[in-house]
């Protein structure tokens, strides 16, 4: 679902000028009309725009989605910017970036699938204004909300695209351009994860929603427990701590901590651990008081 460059002009054209028909939009971008049509169509595949018929024509108008809404502020706020860095492998790039903590080029390329040759190419294009800045990881720089906004929503809703394929209720939890996790009513013959899976360690609990991810290798009991803080956040902790103490000595923490940090999870974990091991002495304000803990604890394990 990557954007092409006339279809980021095309757009660009709608939101500056308000054609009337497909007609005029192909006048005032100069693209022959049966071409303009065909990505007028795909643009709204992405949910870009609508095309809303009138009489015998359709005009195009900018998309209500959140990513589409975003672009549009963008372009009214900077009617001179270049849009083309987001063409083609450009958006992946950046929401790799953006979801990700990654200090190498060599991650990137292996977090969105792009050639080293590529993110070169696209590095030497965006150098110089600020879009993407290292500091310590490489980051979206602070001055350009609207394309860490727009980044997301689009993965988001590009995400969503292929999770309602499997279920009609899937709501995205969490989504990066190679993998996302959702949640629905259905069982399915997916790769559950999260509080989902964690009934496979000994955790008897019991969901009416189901957590997926979309990754087709098997995960490992540190994949879940960081996909659980990915699509909880810090809320609904006890899952998890459960599952962790109940799986102490299972637990490769070394491997848990290098998958949190390129996850942005690392704090979470961090006083997770902090946590079981020092019996609640030391505690973030959104755990439990340890003797709540542990009276839950006997209630939702096996031990």
């Amino acid at each position: 679902m990557e954007l092409t460059k006339k279809e980021l002009k095309i757009f660009k054209t709608i939101v500056q000028t308000n054609p009337e028909t497909i007609k005029e939009t192909s006048k005032q971008t100069n693209t022959p009309l049966t071409y303009t049509s065909t990505t007028l169509n795909n643009l709204q595949e992405k949910g870009m725009i609508n095309l809303q018929r009138h009489g015998n024509t359709k005009k195009p108008t900018v998309a209500d989605t959140t990513h589409a809404e975003t672009l549009r502020t963008l372009i009214l706020e900077q009617p001179s910017y270049d849009l083309e860095f987001l063409a083609n492998r450009g958006t992946t790039i950046l929401a790799t970036i953006q979801c990700q903590n990654l200090e190498t080029l060599e991650e990137i390329t292996e977090a969105s699938g792009a050639s080293y040759r590529t993110l070169w190419q696209y590095m030497d294009k965006v150098r110089g204004r600020g879009i993407i800045q290292k500091k310590n990881a490489y980051r979206i720089g602070p001055s350009h909300p609207r394309i860490q906004a727009f980044v997301e929503s689009y993965t988001g809703y590009t995400n969503l695209r292929k999770a309602k394929q499997h279920a009609p209720d899937a709501v995205i939890k969490w989504s990066c351009p190679k993998e996302y996790i959702f949640e629905t009513e259905a069982k399915l013959n997916l790769q559950a994860t999260g509080a989902s899976a964690f009934h496979e360690y000994g955790a008897l609990f019991y969901t009416t929603k189901n957590l997926y991810t979309s990754k087709k290798e098997k995960q490992s009991l540190e994949d879940h427990l960081i996909n659980h803080i990915l699509s909880e956040g810090t809320r609904n902790t006890l899952p998890l701590l459960i599952t962790w103490r109940l799986n102490m000595d299972k637990i490769d923490t070394h491997l848990l901590k290098n998958k949190a940090r390129r996850l942005k999870t690392l704090e979470t974990i961090e006083d997770i651990q902090t946590y079981l091991e020092t019996e609640g002495k030391q505690r973030a304000s959104y755990l439990l008081n340890w003797n709540e803990f542990t009276a839950k604890y006997r209630d939702y394990s096996d031990e």
